[in-house]
């Protein structure tokens, strides 16, 4: 069995399900744990594509969540975190990633694949 980590519920949710019912910035911690690397803005969809059907063997109940993100808009969210929660508590065991379900890509090349590289402005500390 692989590592485990807990998660508020929404986060592992909105990190799986595209539809953001949390800050942001859980949807990051979940998908950088479970990747064990820095994800970058543009690399969110791509992982939480990778972890649904991690999380889902873990745990299929949260099939009926990912239904319902399809109806989750800027005015019903909080309706269905509150119901989410309520559902399945208020935290979600998540595991890492093994070698075989998530592809490691560097952020700046899988950037250049998204927007031309003369678009691209690198900062350096």
């Amino acid at each position: 069995m692989s590592e485990t980590k807990h998660f508020p519920t929404c986060a592992v949710i909105s990190a799986i399900g595209g539809s953001l019912c949390c800050e942001i910035g859980q949807v990051y911690e979940v998908l950088g744990w479970m990747s064990g690397e820095s994800v970058w803005t543009h690399q969110l969809p791509r992982v939480g594509r990778e972890a649904t059907p991690v999380v889902l063997a873990m745990h299929p109940a949260l099939q009926e969540a990912l239904d319902e993100c399809e109806r989750v808009n800027r005015d019903n969210w909080h309706d269905y975190a509150a119901k989410w929660v309520d559902r399945y508590g208020p935290e979600i065991a998540v595991p890492r990633f093994n070698r075989d379900q998530h592809e490691s890509i560097d952020p700046v090349s899988e950037l250049a694949e998204i927007v031309h590289p003369e678009n691209i402005v690198v900062v350096q500390p």
